[in-house]
């Protein structure tokens, strides 16, 4: 392998750059990471009285990774064939290489780095210099490179029950990569705000900073690097600006914003209580988004009208093996418990693309995203679907839940689900456990296959969800985790928005309800643009619930669709955003995420 060396770290970095992902502010102490994705842990300077220790747990995790690389060879081959086995034999090779031992090793001796960051080091720069190669079949090796420095950091860093990271109060978490399957793992009651060095706006990292409702800016170059444990750090999710060691008038002008920033808000608090309809009178559903059982407190404070989207990956990601029929069933209960009377759409598990369990190992994929994953992973594996419908539909018992596909492509696989929804229910009912007599079956429309057959697709189906978030990087060709692209991930982007207006119609002429829970749906600026396309049901992250409300009481739905058809018209996205700024400039819309109350520092 070839042996790049890393940029040092540079102490004279004041002020970094990247993208504001969760409008709030933080001030605290930087608390930096080594991670992988389902791993973390602090990324420090060593006492040389630590450094042979670090050679002996390099050399443990070697020979662990090595014996878990070849067994899911000999796994995968007796399932699959030797050649989709192949990859694994060869991943058990770069862990041989002498050179990966010696550059780690010499990161930690020179350095004085933590095993766990000089790891991050040096398969992060192998894994950029294979990417950056000409030559594509070298290019493509670098996807089995990351996946190798993941299984290291796991067999170091694995958070099992009691083993996390221990992380100050008012601590600002910095890492280069940082998605919800590690930051799960984390005490986020202690943590303030993120910082990675990875992602964009529309990243899972970024969509649970918002769900936190915590200050958040991604897409900082070399972030973990450039930022010291112990730093003081002013992070600005509005601007995308992360001020480091600031002097005393920075920390004034933010403490200033903070509050200007909590009067907004006590300013929507009122509205919590106000019915969700338009000026004109057309009453618009507002449900919540939720990722746990915690967040079901935050969805009943602010009045939603149900759950609109329930993830329930958290629950999976938060343990060391696949969470038990029962484990699934006390806590989905719980949460439908704290909701009863108002709806619970339960969401089955969506595994696949950038959503990986370390106890689930998925076979590599060049394009991990155009990978199997939702819906057609878990028919694939009933030992993981069967027991999430089980523990669904003993919920439905005694609460008002559905059932949603994720990642769905067409009937195949509804009906496909249909008929192990059926087995299961008699399952239940030989064993005289009970559940709903009708329990709503829904369908994410998230990629373009399922978008253009919507109509049809909704006649098999009791009900749709929209997810935006996956459907504008398919339609876009924009992978929303890679912010090499981010550029050209646009929400507004003309295919984007006429998809949009056919999955409407689609559900309308098959008289189906249709809600959208993606992330456009959580920003005030798209609301009445949404509206004007023809959507009557939103779903939210609940610290989005009021602004988007107070959107919905400011629109008219006649304006909103004339507001839709011009848009329509345009065919940039840059055209359609000015279209909306415009409108937001002449006060018929509520500001968008990143334009409440902010700095004038940038």
């Amino acid at each position: 392998m070839t042996d790049p060396s890393p940029a040092p770290a540079s102490t004279g970095d004041r002020v970094l750059r990247g993208t504001g992902v969760s409008p709030r502010i933080a001030r605290g102490t930087a608390f930096v990471m080594a991670s992988a994705r389902q791993a973390a842990a602090p990324r420090r300077t060593l006492q040389p009285a630590e450094i042979e220790g670090e050679r002996g747990r390099l050399d443990a995790a070697l020979a662990r990774a090595e014996s878990e690389l070849l067994a899911l060879q000999e796994q995968v081959e007796g399932r699959l064939g030797s050649e989709e086995a192949a990859i694994f034999g060869a991943q058990a090779l770069v862990l041989r290489d002498p050179t990966v031992r010696e550059r780690v090793l010499r990161a930690v001796e020179d350095q004085r780095l933590n095993l766990e960051a000089a790891l991050a080091d040096v398969f992060d720069g192998y894994a950029r210099a294979l990417g950056a190669a000409p030559d594509r079949t070298i290019g493509e090796r670098s996807a089995d490179v990351r996946d190798v420095g993941r299984r290291l950091q796991q067999a170091l860093v694995a958070c099992e029950a009691g083993a996390c990271p221990e992380i100050p109060d008012g601590a600002i978490v910095v890492a280069e990569e940082l998605l919800p399957s590690a930051t799960a793992r984390l005490e986020l009651d202690r943590v303030r705000g993120f910082v990675t060095g990875r992602g964009n706006k529309f990243s899972h990292s970024s969509i649970l900073a918002r769900s936190l409702g915590m200050p958040a800016v991604v897409g900082v170059p070399d972030a973990s690097r450039r930022i010291r444990t112990g730093d003081r750090l002013v992070v600005d999710g509005v601007a995308g600006v992360v001020f480091v060691e600031p002097d005393a008038s920075i920390e004034g002008e933010y403490e200033r914003l903070e509050e200007e920033l909590r009067g907004y808000e006590a300013g929507l608090r009122p509205l919590a209580d106000l019915p969700s309809v338009t000026a004109d009178g057309t009453a618009i559903p507002l449900f919540a988004n939720v990722n746990k059982l915690s967040d079901t407190e935050a969805a009943f404070l602010f009045n939603a009208q149900g759950i609109g989207l329930y993830r329930t990956e958290f629950a999976f990601t938060v343990r060391a093996r696949f969470p038990t029929e029962d484990e699934q069933f006390e806590f989905l209960e719980a949460a439908a418990e704290r909701l009863h009377p108002r709806s619970v759409v339960l969401r089955l598990l969506d595994l696949g693309g950038d959503k990986v369990l370390p106890y689930f190992p998925l076979p590599p994929s060049r394009n991990p995203a155009l990978a199997r994953r939702g819906i057609r992973l878990l028919l694939a594996h009933p030992e993981v679907l069967r027991p999430q419908l089980r523990a669904f539909l003993r919920v439905s018992a005694r609460h008002p839940v559905s059932i949603l596909l994720p990642v769905v492509g067409g009937l195949d696989e509804v009906r496909k689900l249909r008929d192990v929804l059926r087995q299961v229910q008699g399952e239940l009912t030989a064993e005289g456990k009970s559940f709903g007599s009708s329990v709503p079956l829904g369908a994410m429309v998230e990629v373009p296959s399922a978008a253009l057959i919507a109509g049809t697709l909704a006649s098999e189906v009791d009900f749709l969800s929209l997810g935006t978030n996956d459907l504008v990087q398919y339609v876009l060709a924009a992978d929303r985790e890679d912010e090499t692209v981010a550029p050209y991930y646009q929400p507004l982007h003309p295919a984007v928005l006429r998809l949009i207006r056919s999955v409407v119609e689609g559900a309308r002429s098959a008289g189906r309800e249709l809600t959208l829970c993606g992330e456009m749906g959580g920003d005030p600026f798209h609301t009445e643009l949404l509206l004007g396309l023809g959507l009557r049901s939103l779903s939210v992250a609940p610290g989005e619930m009021l602004a988007v409300k107070a959107a919905i009481r400011a629109t008219r739905l006649d304006e909103a669709e004339r507001l839709a058809s011009s848009a329509l018209e345009l065919g940039t996205a840059a055209e359609i955003e000015a279209l909306l700024r415009e409108r937001s400039r002449r006060g018929a819309a509520p500001a968008t995420r990143a334009e409440r109350p902010r700095s004038s520092r940038r």
